[in-house]
């Protein structure tokens, strides 16, 4: 035998206790105060009429089981409201937190991954899945699914799924299931997804037939406002891809051109980036932040492109370069981020550089990569005053200014990587 309910003890529960309160206040005291009367005042005056006496006492005994009945039936509607409710609230916790993780997703499977787990949370059902067709001109795909089985599943009602995908595109409303007609099929609806630019699909929920009951109005509703988030979701992913891709072909664009405005640096940035790749890899810098860095690196020199050519080589001059590639960059908002790296990658450990001679942990960390990466690059290629370094000496000679112009721990990564083979060596 379990353990009863605690959810259907009389008194166990505040909202238990506040209904039999009531009702002993509003049912069973009138009551008592009514039987004491007739006791008293009554009952005396009918000693001779027994029928009267037994009706009055019938009538009392009716009302009191009637009240009885009352207090039950009233209990176990207001109890069960309330567990609708914290189903209803819980249910909606579920879908604002959806709504948020939504929000923050990044790529289409980290969306689709998070839509099918959410449908199995929001609802009863067994499996779930999320199809989606590239284009109007691409058949529908798998995305993604959920639940033990979800793959055997599918593979065998595969035409089926595709039908109820298509009807609930077609009709732009939630398609159910007939589930009568399929063998080994229970409950199952399909909710369509629209996403501009994202293409479009829906997400599917089913149930075996060994399964108890449809899916309720609650569950269709959730699964619909889900349906809805994750369309807006994916079509946030292809504005974020679209970005990207924008990001990535003007940096290009604006590498190649100070390749051909700065002399003697062709394919300096790019090997700039490549470096502080590896250094950040060896000091394990998160992937996010590996991801800005990259970008800092290629763009580092961005502001030498307000530097006239004739006035390269002044150090007045150059030593603006910073503070202009930090005014280029802060003014446009997807480059917003790594302007505070390129203007500090000329700023020393010891505080001696330029432009606002901040030191040590002041200095951003990207940017102290950078420096590394910049000095390592520079001493590998010749000026008019000096021949190429191999990398041993470039490595020696970062390793001599350790501490003072480099952050140490940088400079050690990069003789790790030159241990291990690992640098690029011209």
């Amino acid at each position: 035998m379990g353990r009863r309910r605690r959810s259907r003890s009389i008194f166990t529960q505040p909202l238990g206790r506040s209904i039999f309160v009531a009702y002993f206040l509003g049912g069973i005291v009138p009551l008592l105060v009514l039987a004491l009367v007739l006791h008293f005042h009554v009952f005396p005056t009918l000693k001779n009429d027994l029928a009267m006496t037994q009706a009055m006492l019938g009538v009392i005994g009716g009302v009191s089981l009637l009240s009885l009945a009352s207090y039950f039936a009233l209990r176990r509607i207001s109890l069960n409201a309330v567990e609708r409710m914290k189903t209803d609230n819980l249910r909606l916790e579920n879908i604002l937190a959806v709504s948020r993780e939504l929000s923050t997703s990044s790529h289409t499977h980290a969306v689709a991954e998070l839509s099918v787990a959410s449908s199995l949370r929001l609802t009863s059902a067994e499996f779930a899945y999320l199809m989606m067709r590239p284009s109007d001109d691409k058949p529908l795909v798998l995305v993604e699914s959920s639940g033990e089985g979800s793959q055997a599943c599918f593979s065998q009602h595969e035409s089926l799924i595709r039908e109820l995908v298509e009807a609930a595109i077609g009709n732009g409303a939630a398609t159910a299931l007939r589930a009568d007609t399929v063998e080994g099929l229970g409950a199952g609806i399909a909710f369509p997804m629209i996403s501009k630019g994202g293409g479009t699909g829906a997400i599917i929920v089913l149930n075996p037939c060994d399964h108890e009951g449809d899916f309720s109005l609650e569950e269709r509703d959730a699964l619909m406002t889900l349906s809805s988030f994750t369309g807006v979701a994916l079509h946030n992913v292809d504005l974020q891809d679209a970005q990207r891709n924008f990001f990535a072909h003007i940096t290009e664009l604006l590498v190649s051109t100070m390749d051909v405005h700065v002399d003697d640096r062709k394919g300096h940035a790019r090997a700039v980036a490549a470096v502080s790749n590896l250094l950040a890899r060896e000091l394990d810098l998160p992937e996010e932040r590996m991801q800005t860095l990259h970008f800092a690196a290629l763009l580092h020199d961005i502001g030498m492109l307000k530097v006239e050519a004739r006035h390269q080589r002044s150090p007045r001059h150059f030593q603006r370069h910073p503070q202009v590639g930090h005014r280029v960059l802060s003014r446009i908002r997807l480059w917003e981020d790594i302007a505070p790296i390129v203007l500090s990658h000329h700023e020393w450990w010891d505080g001696s550089g330029y432009p606002e001679a901040i030191e040590r942990e002041d200095i951003p960390f990207e940017a102290r990569i950078i420096a590394v990466a910049d000095c390592y690059d520079s001493l590998m290629r010749p000026t008019k005053l000096r021949m190429a370094m191999t990398s041993e000496q470039a490595v020696q000679e970062i390793r001599e200014y350790a501490g003072r112009q480099f952050d140490p721990a940088v400079s050690s990564a990069l003789e790790r990587l030159a241990e291990r083979g690992e640098l690029p060596s011209g």
